[in-house]
């Protein structure tokens, strides 16, 4: 079945970069197995499907993390995340590397929240051997975050504790 990964990230500084992701991720399915026909049927070539009236798949990330493992023998969850992580924070490398207006500028009484939605791609590195590569689908600046709030009631407190306090520990961010 497809599906797409989508973490929260957090802008706490851009000077000195300090960006957060948010470590309780969730997952997003298509409804219907993927094929390349009927490309006019919504669930089986989208994975968002929480604004349309379907029947919502929901996975908690520590359930898709054990059966990932479970199910990808030689490759462990940790690894592909410390992947996502760095993709992730090399986009924000590069989105502060120059002064507005070609970039983004910094305020030390601001922070922002983004999400990303991704998915894994089956590759083969420069020695043949059989990798698993993030592809970054998408940025969002104030992103839903309904499902966030559902799933997890302190979120927001985890956000703001974050961005706004500078309190990290126990926070369900990581430094990238």
């Amino acid at each position: 079945v497809k599906f797409d990964i989508r973490y929260i990230i957090l802008l706490k500084s851009v000077q000195p970069l300090q960006v957060y992701a948010y470590n309780r991720f969730w997952l997003r399915f298509a409804n219907i197995a993927f094929e390349l026909t009927e490309l006019d049927v919504y669930e089986k070539h989208f994975t968002v499907m929480n604004y349309t009236d379907t029947n919502l798949k929901q996975m908690f990330c520590q359930d898709f993390i054990q059966f990932f493992n479970e199910q990808n023998a030689g490759y462990n969850w940790a690894d592909v995340e410390k992947d996502i992580f760095k993709m992730i924070k090399g986009v924000f490398e590069g989105a502060t590397a120059l002064p507005p207006p070609c970039g983004i500028g910094a305020s030390p009484q601001s922070g922002a929240m983004y999400a990303t939605d991704l998915m894994l791609a089956w590759e083969h590195d420069n020695k043949g051997n059989k990798i698993m590569v993030p592809k970054m689908l998408e940025f969002n600046w104030g992103p839903d975050c309904e499902r966030a709030c559902n799933y997890y009631p302190e979120f927001f407190n985890n956000v703001f504790s974050t961005l706004f306090l500078g309190h990290t520990e126990e926070q369900h961010v990581t430094l990238l």
